[in-house]
């Protein structure tokens, strides 16, 4: 006990303590995030968001895009800009790689209070996504919603319903019975939890980062959009017939056939990877539990957009015909028109683009089984900007000018 109470008398202890205070708080000021490793989650969500925002005087649009990698990487900002240009509205996304609804509800409501021009929110959704709700806050989505302002995200976690699983003394009674970890609230909370990985990713190798960051900073990008996809590899080059044949050609370890010349092995692992998701995700057609909690929180998301006079429609993204059968399918396009009539009434807009590759090899557009390459963004954005210049009018009509 005495040796206790030396320790904690010892000038030394408070002054390791105050070294971690001052870190702590200086992380929580944000100086940190332009040091962010290249493309991690908490540095996408800053730098699409924080970008559009700066290329505000610019480019303030009339037209806002909602989705996730889908989105991100299909649709072309400047392709759909010609094409709207003569109407004279402009066009700008938020979509963010990765993200589940609660990060798109932060990133709108971030990105709303900045932009008052919006009459238009274009929702990319994924026919999937109601049928893999999640209901515990995955390491990706705390990095993300880790980045917004606690007092945004921390009651959004209860709002959007997200429960740890257990009743542990590890856990926290929050409310009508929902639990989160105390492991999710320190991450969130303290930032020199959140960057600890990225901070020993820094320390490690602090050349690559540095180099990332000179190259940042001298060369920044002036475009009014932030990501272009230039993805020229494409599925085709690998003769896929069916999931279980995308699992045998571009297993990682397991496959050792010469990889394509024109693909890659970060190509080859995307590949497996989305088609990994793919076999194992369920292709139940009614509504279940899930879909139910998706289209909950996808409510929160359309009535922060309505009360602000903001229209709303839904369009499908395309993908690969590989997982038409898988995860398609008629019964779930059913779920989605019922759902989104209820919470996007009177007149709820849903346009169908999974069949854009009709007649063509859609593997030659598509990066993954989920993602497009560069050619099939052309031609998924080159459709989409048509029926916007097409149907501008009727979409426009709340506009008051």
């Amino acid at each position: 006990m005495i040796e206790f109470n030396k320790f904690y008398k010892d000038k030394r202890f408070y002054i390791l303590i105050l070294v971690i205070f001052l870190f702590e708080l200086c992380l929580q000021t944000g100086i940190y995030k332009p040091l962010l490793k290249k493309r991690s989650y908490a540095a996408n969500v800053n730098l699409i968001t924080d970008h559009i925002i700066d290329k505000k005087e610019e480019h303030d649009p009339d037209i806002l895009i909602i989705g996730t990698s889908v989105a991100y990487q299909g649709l072309s900002l400047p392709i759909l800009q010609n094409k709207i240009q003569d109407t004279g509205y402009k066009i700008q996304s938020v979509a963010i790689p990765g993200s589940e609804l609660i990060v798109q509800s932060l990133a709108v409501e971030k990105v709303l209070r900045e932009f008052k021009n919006v009459k238009l929110v274009i929702y990319v959704g994924e026919i999937t996504m109601p049928w893999v709700s999640k209901t515990d806050l995955t390491l990706p989505t705390l990095a993300m919603i880790g980045e917004f302002d606690k007092t945004d995200f921390l009651p959004k976690i209860i709002d959007f319903e997200y429960d740890s699983g257990k009743t542990t003394r590890n856990g926290w009674k929050m409310k009508s019975g929902y639990i989160t970890h105390l492991d999710d609230w320190t991450y969130l909370l303290f930032k020199s939890i959140a960057y600890r990985r990225d901070l020993r990713d820094f320390i490690v190798d602090p050349g690559k980062r540095l180099k990332y960051l000179s190259k940042k900073f001298s060369n920044p990008n002036e475009n009014f959009y932030e990501y272009e996809n230039d993805k020229t590899e494409k599925m085709s080059d690998y003769n896929i017939l069916s999931l279980d044949d995308c699992m045998i050609k571009t297993h990682p370890t397991a496959n050792h056939d010469p990889i394509p010349s024109t693909s890659n092995p970060d190509h080859k692992r995307a590949i497996f990877d989305t088609c990994w998701v793919a076999k194992d995700s369920t292709n139940v057609q009614t509504r279940t539990r899930e879909t139910d909690l998706y289209f909950r929180r996808l409510s929160h998301i359309y009535s922060h957009i309505k009360e602000k006079n903001i229209k709303i429609i839904n369009i499908f993204a395309p993908y690969s015909n590989i997982i038409d059968n898988q995860l398609g399918g008629e019964g779930r396009v059913q779920v989605w028109k019922e759902e989104l009539q209820k919470i996007n009434s009177p007149n709820s807009v849903l346009v169908d683009f999974r069949n854009i590759f009709n007649g063509k090899n859609s593997d030659d557009y598509c990066y993954d089984v989920i993602h497009l390459n560069h050619n099939g963004a052309v031609l998924f954005s080159e459709a989409l900007g048509d029926y916007l210049k097409n149907n501008m009018t009727e979409l426009m009509k709340n506009d008051k000018n």
